[in-house]
């Protein structure tokens, strides 16, 4: 027995334990800093994010040319909440053949990095409301028409179902990447705004990607994929 090489040992195992407790902390940051795009919470479960570094669907070559890619819907007044930095459409997924709406493409509302919305109050409320009816987009890429339904408190269940809401958003392409779209209920037109596609259909930024950076002052809000959700 010779206390010395004892102690010496426990010192050289605690020491030990300490650079590899250091390490692992030091690598499951580094993996955090990989993975979550959130750089502040936001109520509603949102959080802002870099329009420069988001990463943007890859271009989904199912969908029709005409409707692939990311698009800003600029409302003017962005304080209203209406305005989209991002709309990205490559998430959108065709109906089955047997279904109704067979030709349209669709995608829930709150879809986590879908799309994105102005970091002001106006906005939280808006993506409440999203959330609590369980809103759906219903696209037609062959005229970039937008309609919407809504499922209510039967989303996720086994009666899920979804009914018409009374709007739709037609879209007009006035020039390469600019668009005006309008919304329009029982046929009257209540709100007219432009729209640009920032990415274009093969994954590219358009001259409009700077644009919408430089308006939003580099960031947007969105709601995040589970693994980027921050407290």
């Amino acid at each position: 027995y010779d206390p010395p090489i004892r102690e010496n040992a426990t010192a050289s195992y605690y020491l030990m334990n300490d650079i590899f407790l250091q390490l692992l902390l030091m690598g499951f940051t580094s993996s955090i800093a990989k993975w979550t795009e959130c750089l502040e919470p936001r109520p509603e479960g949102l959080c802002t994010v870099s329009l420069e570094a988001h990463r943007f669907a890859p271009p989904n070559m199912a969908l029709p040319e005409s409707a692939r890619g990311v698009f800003w819907i600029d409302a003017g007044d962005d304080s209203n909440g209406h305005t989209n930095p991002w709309v990205d459409l490559n998430f959108l997924k065709p109906f089955p053949p047997e279904s109704s709406k067979y030709g349209l493409w669709h995608v829930m509302d709150a879809t986590p990095a879908y799309q994105s919305w102005v970091d002001v109050p106006a906005s939280y409320n808006y993506v409440k409301h999203l959330n609590s009816i369980g809103t759906r987009s219903e696209v037609n890429p062959a005229t970039l028409t937008v309609t919407w339904s809504a499922c209510g408190f039967t989303c996720g269940t086994k009666y899920e179902t979804f009914l018409p809401l009374p709007i739709s958003s037609p879209s007009t392409q006035i020039g390469p990447n600019e668009y005006i779209r309008k919304a329009m209920v029982a046929g009257v037109t209540v709100a007219t705004w432009k729209a640009y596609r920032i990415i274009d259909a093969v994954g590219n930024r358009t001259e409009y990607f700077k644009q919408v950076v430089a308006k939003m002052n580099g960031t947007a809000l969105m709601l995040p994929r589970s693994q980027e959700a921050i407290a």
